[in-house]
């Protein structure tokens, strides 16, 4: 619990340290890659997911997956629960990596801002050391 609000208060007091996840990525996404990144493509367009019937809340990387839940839905209604089991676990499945990867997006936007932080503070830092020591001759 501790934890929790020392993480809140520190984000309070230096929100410069912190990515906004509603900005997205304000690095490079291919810095650090030398062979680049394999793109996150959706499965299908907005299109085709309004086509589809896809409930809002589902229109994601995962789409093609919750298609699949609802096709079985459909087939063994009204007792889909025992028979639609592995497209419900590979829908969730999907949407954990999902969000695994969401937050792995996060830390690396963490780490490159910090270290960015970092490195603006070094050359402070030396700057002002070296502007001390032109003043003291």
């Amino acid at each position: 619990m501790g934890l929790n609000f020392s993480g809140t208060i520190d984000r309070a007091q230096h929100p410069e340290k912190y990515p906004e996840k509603e900005k997205g990525p304000t690095f490079d996404p291919l810095y650090g890659f030398a062979d680049g990144r394999k793109p996150k493509l959706a499965p299908y367009s907005e299109e085709e997911m309004q086509t589809l019937n896809i409930p809002l809340d589902k229109r994601d990387y995962c789409a093609h997956y919750f298609r699949a839940i609802m096709l079985c839905t459909q087939q063994y209604w009204p007792s889909q629960y025992g028979y639609c089991e592995p497209e419900r676990h590979a829908w969730e499945q999907c949407q954990i990596k999902s969000k695994l990867d969401d937050a792995k997006e996060y830390e690396r936007e963490l780490r490159l801002r910090r270290r960015q932080l970092r490195k603006e503070e070094t050359t402070n830092r030396a700057l002002a050391h070296q502007e001390l020591s032109n003043n003291e001759e």
